[in-house]
């Protein structure tokens, strides 16, 4: 079973990501950018019904965001089959607090040591959401003033069946 990610939210390229800053650059921010903090989000039918994402009997909808030291900021909407989820969110997504504090890098390789006790719908899940924070990490010695959050937080808050933080 895989994750649908519904693809509303744009990304840049990995490729393009690479030719606008050098290999040992981006090698640099992936060793050394952190963590700091993973939100979940689960969307309350009336954005599930706003945002026109399907039937919430059969999916889960959310958003899973994920902050660094340098003000980045990646995320990933999912919809995971309702029958695939043996507990709550909350226990479902409990399995991420440990890359707080790990650096890209070392989030990228715990996915994959995790693989196996995570299962796929997990695993996919934080690939993605890491690998699009990875694309949007600038160089440290740019200000990021001009990157700015896609989402509302303020608006996720309140249309929030569930929210989890760590």
């Amino acid at each position: 079973m895989s994750i649908t990610m519904n693809e509303r939210m744009t990304t840049i390229e990995t490729a393009q990501t690479c030719q606008d800053h050098p290999p040992l650059q981006i090698a640099l921010l992936q060793a050394t950018v952190k963590i700091t903090r993973i939100e979940c989000f689960r969307y309350d039918h009336e954005l599930i019904n706003k945002l026109q994402l399907g039937n919430e009997v059969e999916h889960i909808y959310g958003l899973l965001a994920i902050s660094t030291d340098a003000g980045a900021v990646g995320f990933k909407e999912f919809a995971i089959p309702s029958g695939s989820l043996k507990c709550d969110l909350t226990t479902w997504v409990a399995l991420f607090q440990r890359i707080k504090g790990l650096t890209l890098t070392e989030s990228m390789n715990y996915t994959q040591l995790k693989q196996e006790a995570w299962g796929p719908l997990r695993k996919e899940l934080m690939e993605s959401a890491l690998q699009n924070l990875i694309e949007k990490t600038e160089p440290i010695s740019q200000p990021h003033k001009d990157q700015k959050y896609i989402l509302d937080r303020a608006y996720l808050y309140n249309h929030a069946q569930a929210y989890i933080s760590f």
